[in-house]
């Protein structure tokens, strides 16, 4: 039985691959940003009832799909680049993370009479901002290359505060007792530990990669640190996220300096790309086959609830950053901010700490289709508008 389980998820991952490429193909040709290509076309798919859509175990998203979403990323950020603006990424990937899950929480539990636990966690959820059809917008319209830094740098950054934040909250709602001080305690352990254990094992393995000139071991290597980074931080309750950010940012810098030939930094940059944009691919498929439009509707006040909950914090963070990091450590001006607001999109990581939530959840369902509304609208609305807004603010050259 188990062998026959296996063989269908292979087959189900290839037809999806395939689907990926074809879409890709024609986004390619019409001008559409890949990601909203995605949702388009697997939510006609799943409405259309003609093919029976693939469904993925919440497991598979978050150990084999989510390490490469995180080390892609963290990994090919140039550090230089990202140490020219780190003060605003800090400012919107920190505080703004924590306020923005807070801002959608206290939103909720106003208009949904959500219990508070549950609304922070929806938060949670929607925390983290997704950059890959921000960044490609930004290239395509010739934007100014800090833009797709600090977009990048930001949804690194707020992609392991938001998830180790999710975890503790998760853990709250299922415990059915509220420990705030255990909980800020537990947050507190995940993010050091992480970080910690990341940064070590990336330069444990950069220095592996420097004591031998074979770029298939080398890659292998590479591989071996985002998945195993997760895992092990995972293994004694830290947070595996943030290990594996910490572990791409070392590898990718550090390691890069210490021993690693041309061809095997150009191997390593291709490689990683092609894993995240898997991974991203097939996550983006998952929105769309997941949807349903009909369930979206029959909870419809509760989805235009977490839209305009999530817009307004969004606004309220990237606007109202000065109150919370003194002004002259952020350094944006106000088209930057106005692009960053209507660039504040949702996506992968959303959908898979959706995916992720407890079955035996009571709030799971509507969760979930907040979650999927959320995305929809950020992605299609805001995806689809954003080269405007851009062109608008006089930052498209």
């Amino acid at each position: 039985m188990r062998a026959l389980e296996i063989e269908s998820a292979v087959v189900q991952l290839a037809w999806m691959l395939l689907g990926a490429a074809i879409l890709g193909m024609l986004a390619w040709r019409i001008r559409l940003p890949y990601p909203v290509a995605l949702v388009v076309g697997a939510i006609l798919v799943e409405e259309s009832h003609l093919v029976v859509v693939p469904r993925l175990e919440p497991g598979i998203l978050l150990f084999v799909l989510l390490p490469p979403l995180l080390f892609d990323a963290a990994f090919r950020l140039d550090d230089k680049e990202l140490r020219s603006v780190a003060r605003p990424v800090l400012a919107l990937a920190v505080p703004g993370t924590l306020a923005t899950a807070a801002i959608v929480g206290l939103v909720l539990i106003g208009l949904l009479r959500l219990p508070w636990q549950v609304a922070l966690l929806f938060g949670s959820i929607v925390a983290a901002t997704d950059p890959v059809a921000v960044v490609a917008v930004f290239r395509a319209l010739r934007a100014p290359g800090r833009l797709s830094v600090i977009a990048e740098g930001e949804s690194l950054l707020n992609d392991g505060i938001a998830i180790t934040l999710y975890t503790v909250l998760v853990g709250l709602v299922t415990a059915g007792e509220v420990d705030a001080l255990g909980g800020i305690g537990l947050f507190a352990r995940q993010l050091v530990g992480g970080v910690l254990i990341g940064a070590l094992l990336g330069v444990v393995f950069s220095r592996l990669t420097a004591a031998i000139d074979d770029h298939l071991i080398e890659m292998t290597l590479s591989t071996a640190l985002a998945y195993g980074s997760y895992l092990i931080a995972q293994s004694v309750e830290t947070s595996g996220a943030l290990a594996c950010v910490a572990a791409g940012l070392i590898h990718g810098s550090y390691g890069r300096q210490v021993g690693m030939s041309e061809r095997t930094t150009r191997l390593l940059d291709d490689l990683w790309e092609y894993f995240g944009f898997v991974a991203n691919a097939v996550v983006f498929l998952l929105v769309g086959f997941s949807t349903s439009l009909a369930s979206l509707v029959a909870v419809g006040w509760a989805v235009g609830a977490a839209i305009l909950a999530v817009v307004a914090a969004r606004v309220l963070v990237v606007f109202g950053v000065p109150p919370l990091v003194p002004r002259r450590l952020v350094t944006l001006s106000r088209a930057e901010r106005t692009v960053l607001v209507w660039g504040g999109l949702r996506g992968a990581l959303t959908i898979t700490l959706a995916l992720a939530l407890p079955v035996d959840l009571a709030e799971r369902q509507l969760l979930v289709a907040m979650s999927f509304g959320v995305v929809l609208f950020t992605l299609l609305l805001q995806g689809m508008t954003l080269p405007l807004v851009v062109a608008r603010t006089g930052l498209a050259r």
